[in-house]
């Protein structure tokens, strides 16, 4: 698995439309805001990084039934994206992934008592960090729901997490490995769920990518 996660607030659009495709540039010119259309241009610069890196320099990205990209060309390399405020994030691997980035700010507790499990809410409460507890479970459940395909077509409250000495996921037959990191300074949480063996996230310097 290859798991990287890149800061793209000072994304140069012009030193990068190179290394997009048309159908990325299309999309992102569609956000009035710079910081959306770096993030949605940032994912697909950080992907096509990841897949160089595996000698995949011809990537052909489809939809499947439920939205979710892929390799067209490559049936048997999976990947995931996700990006929160100013990170983007990637995993490429060789079974299905799913991978989260969220950016960690004050958040009503009710959500998680509404569309969490119980024992998951339990957890948030009795956690000395309320914050970083809910976006543990988060982003935990975020990956795996990507990583089945379903994403939220696959309710929060219809599967658990546990989190202790291991992470487990209880009260469902398709179960994955899952990865969970604080990165940059504490600020952003970043959670990974694949059938594969989970790999250290790495932080990718945009200004490397393009020399």
């Amino acid at each position: 698995m290859l798991l990287y996660y890149m800061d793209v607030s000072e994304l140069d659009f012009n030193r990068i439309k190179s290394s997009v495709s048309k159908t990325r540039i299309k999309k992102s010119s569609k956000y009035f805001h710079r910081k959306d259309r770096n993030l949605s241009l940032g994912v697909e610069v950080l992907l096509n990084h990841a897949l160089n890196k595996i000698g995949i320099n011809n990537p052909v990205f489809d939809i499947d039934k439920y939205g979710k990209p892929y390799l067209k060309n490559y049936s048997d390399v999976y990947f995931n994206l996700s990006h929160s405020q100013k990170y983007v994030a990637c995993a490429v691997s060789d079974s299905p992934v799913g991978v989260d980035i969220e950016y960690i700010h004050d958040i009503d507790l009710n959500l998680s008592k509404h569309f969490f499990y119980g024992s998951e809410y339990e957890h948030i409460l009795n956690n000395n960090n309320q914050n970083n507890a809910f976006f543990e479970l988060w982003v935990l459940k975020e990956s795996y729901m990507k990583m089945t395909g379903l994403g939220f077509r696959l309710a929060l409250d219809e599967f658990c997490i546990e989190i202790s000495d291991e992470i487990k996921l209880i009260h469902n037959e398709n179960t994955g490995k899952f990865g969970l990191w604080s990165v940059c300074g504490g600020d952003y949480m970043l959670g990974v769920c694949s059938k594969s063996k989970i790999t250290e996230p790495e932080l990718i310097n945009l200004r490397d990518i393009w020399g």
